[in-house]
């Protein structure tokens, strides 16, 4: 399992938005899918790369905005987020890579087949390095070597942070179901496929997408990884019950323990917090403690998880604060054992779901 820097202190606000079943079709998107070629490029501009492009109406009658993916085909190829926007059918788009960015400008908005470009590659000081045309074709089918595209509608960011997390790959916690993937999880999928022995790319292929969810089925099962919740209260969870054998209750408090008693998970819902209390219980929590080390947090909104470290014992916390409750998790074990327990620091909070209904 990946983690983060341990001496890192992390804070991330983010926005949260509605979450839904399936991955959210924006009014007026489209998808947009190229096989970009370049066989005369210089050293350090890719030859072949694909972009993976979400379409959506701008501000004016005539111009369409652009995000989604970049991930060139070579051996070490670059990679990285999407951005631009269209006037008619001409659309420039930038790149942003490890090593700089990549710009891309022509008439591609509605290309029916065959249409040309110009590439500019620049390094981190904003120099142009390498510079020509690339011809640009729709993508129709498998990329040779590569394999096929999956739907833009067969995995949202919720899903694919489940199974990344499953597979051993940690990266950016709490997205919502129903939003495409993230910039940030597309290169943590770069990583798994760096893993693999296969080309880094990011892209969301068929055959990768099957073997996550095989991966992570059979991770599950290994855990014993049993729900729980309550759906009448609002909220969700699972833990590993092959590791935590031993189920208990102290009043309104669940526990699950290791056989040993070592490592405890607990999960309370508790009476609800005003705004200011829940502030204060985050400043409290996240202010300076001299007994633990490897701290890192991150708050959004009415919800916070945090990690850290103290007197040989790891700690995992988690908070959603609702009009109707307090609901808290606890997952702590001894750092000696890590190797039995880490695998669900990130696994078991990122499974306690609580909606803004929730009740005790």
């Amino acid at each position: 399992m990946k983690f983060a820097p341990a001496s890192a202190l992390v804070l991330t606000l983010l926005t949260l938005i509605a979450p839904s079943a399936a991955v959210r079709a924006e009014e007026g998107a489209r998808t947009l899918r190229l096989i970009g070629d370049a066989p005369a490029a210089k050293s350090g501009a890719p030859r072949r790369f694909v972009l993976d492009l979400r379409i959506k109406p701008g501000d004016g009658e005539f111009q369409s905005d652009l995000a989604g993916w970049f991930a060139g085909l070579d051996d070490t190829p670059p990679y990285g987020a999407v951005e631009g926007s269209c006037v008619e059918k001409h659309c420039a788009l930038t790149v942003q890579v490890e090593d700089g960015k990549l710009a891309l400008a022509g008439d591609f908005l509605d290309a029916a087949g065959a249409v040309q470009a110009r590439l500019t590659v620049k390094d981190g000081d904003d120099k142009v390095t390498a510079q020509g045309a690339v011809t640009l074709r729709p993508l129709a089918g498998p990329i040779a070597g590569v394999g096929a595209l999956a739907d833009p509608a067969a995995v949202d960011a919720a899903e694919l942070e489940q199974l990344l997390t499953w597979n051993q790959q940690t990266g950016p916690t709490g997205q919502d179901a129903g939003d495409p993937p993230s910039d940030s999880q597309r290169e943590t999928l770069a990583d798994w496929q760096k893993a693999k022995g296969r080309t880094g790319t990011g892209l969301i292929l068929v055959s990768d997408l099957a073997e996550l969810r095989a991966g992570a089925a059979a991770a599950r099962k290994a855990a014993g990884w049993t729900e729980l919740g309550d759906k009448a209260h609002g909220w969700s969870a699972g833990y590993p019950a092959a590791v935590l054998s031993r189920p208990s209750r102290a009043g309104a408090e669940q526990r699950f323990a290791s056989a040993d008693g070592k490592a405890l998970l607990a999960i309370t819902l508790d009476a609800p917090m005003s705004s200011a209390d829940f502030d204060a219980l985050v400043e409290r929590e996240t202010a300076d403690h001299p007994d633990r080390e490897s701290v890192s947090y991150s708050r959004v909104n009415a919800d916070m998880d945090m990690r850290y470290e103290s007197k040989g014992v790891v700690h995992v916390l988690a908070w959603h604060s609702r009009d109707g409750v307090m609901a808290r998790l606890s997952y702590s074990y001894p750092t000696a054992a890590a190797d039995t327990y880490s695998p669900y620091d990130t696994i078991i909070p990122s499974s306690f779901k609580v909606t803004d209904e929730a009740k005790r």
